[in-house]
Order: C-alpha cells, then structure tokens, then sequence
C-alpha cells in the first residue's frame, strides 16, 4: 500500500501521516469503509454487516483515488498500515453505476442521504459541479488500537485543506453518528439540516427508530471556505 510520492503528505500529528488518497491504496480503503460502516448507526438498524457495505464502497474507491479530494492516516511506524480514511467527492457529481439500483437492501440510508441534502440543497439552490465537495464517507480501523488519538478530527481537517486547494467554495457532509457530528463539530463546520431517526418513515416504517442514544439524528453540516 506505500506510496513513495512525499508530495502526497498533508501533514503529521501524533504519530500518524495524514496523505492524499492514491489507487494503490484502494482495496485497503474499501475493506477498513467496510469494517467501520457495519457499526455506523443506520447500517447497524438494518443489520448491514462489513461484507455488504465493503463492494458498495468499492464502487466510490475508482473515483475517489483518482480525483485528490480523499485522504487516509497511517502510523509513521507502519506506512503499510491504513488507520484511517475520508473518501471525498464532489457534491453534485453522479454517483458510481450500479448506486443505488444494485444495492436495495442500503435503500433506507440512501433515502435518508437524499432527504437531508434536499433540505440543505433548498437553503443553498443552484449548486454546480466544482462549487461543493461532500466529505463522503470516514472511518478509522474500529478495533481500537488507534483510538483517542484524534484520527477522525485530523482526517476532517486533512479533507479541509485538500478541497480548498482545489478551489471549491464549501464543504458539506452527512454525519450519520454522534461521533463523527462532534469531529465536523470540532473543524469548523456547521449544522445546515437535519433528520430526526425515529421520525424517519421508510416504506411505511420507523426503520431507523431502534438505534439507540447518543444517534438522535443524521445531520448534513457544512464549512464555507470561499464566498463567489
């Protein structure tokens, strides 16, 4: 998984380093998006597990090693070793063939995705391709040998100041869990919309209405870097 490219380091902090995401590193990227999404609350409800979530994030892996928005932490002990990850991607790009039509059993979380961004999307009408990049999906390796070490805070901050060398005027991102609301928290974005889990009615059922506190809600937060 090395990359020998020193031009893709953002940054180092605590012993990790936090580098731009390159297609060497995707089958890691998609295997540690699978472990880590089987816990993420609404995955969790429906009894997703990480061998159903790993091809769905597979399909994102092509697109979001080539494009220099997503990043990944490793331990500068192990370069080999993938602890973290943010696959990034522009807000109003097509999703990859096959989403969501080969993927039915994600149709809940999908609706709830679409739901929220319909709502910040009529606070902010008119977005194009190239104005807003969606931090898309984040996970650290959930075993945790590397928690408390602020990965998840430092893979948002890396995200950050990737997308704004590329010019976009603003982030957004769709926080699924408490954990991950904090660490957008915690960077500088703020809460544009929302949705409640137990009033989230799909094919005429509260599907997300199990999962448990501190997950109340699925929240869409946005950071502004640049205004047109």
């Amino acid at each position: 998984m090395t990359s020998n490219s020193s031009s893709d380091e953002l940054f180092r902090d605590q012993g990790f380093r936090y580098r731009i995401a390159r297609d060497e590193h995707g089958e890691a990227m998609a295997r540690l998006l699978g472990a880590a999404f089987a816990h993420e609350p609404m995955a969790h409800a429906i009894g997703l597990h990480a061998d159903d979530v790993y091809p769905l994030a597979s399909r994102f892996i092509p697109e979001c090693t080539a494009n220099g928005l997503s990043v990944i932490a490793v331990p500068e002990e192990a370069p080999d070793l993938l602890a973290g990850v943010f696959i990034n991607r522009d807000f109003k790009a097509p999703l990859p063939a096959g989403i969501p039509d080969h993927f039915p059993r994600f149709g809940p979380i999908f609706q709830a995705l679409e739901s929220v961004d319909a709502l910040y999307e009529a606070q902010v009408p008119g977005l194009q391709v190239g104005q807003a990049c969606d931090l898309w999906m984040v996970a650290v390796d959930p075993d945790g040998r590397f928690s408390r070490r602020g990965i998840a805070r430092n893979l948002f901050r890396a995200s950050v100041e990737v997308i704004r060398d590329r010019s976009f005027e603003r982030c957004v991102t769709e926080c699924t869990g408490a954990y991950s609301q904090r660490s957008a928290i915690a960077t500088g974005f703020t809460e544009r919309a929302s949705i409640v889990y137990k009033d989230f009615i799909f094919d005429g059922r509260p599907i997300f209405a199990s999962i448990p506190e501190p997950h109340r809600r699925l929240v869409l937060y946005e950071r502004v870097l640049r205004t047109s």
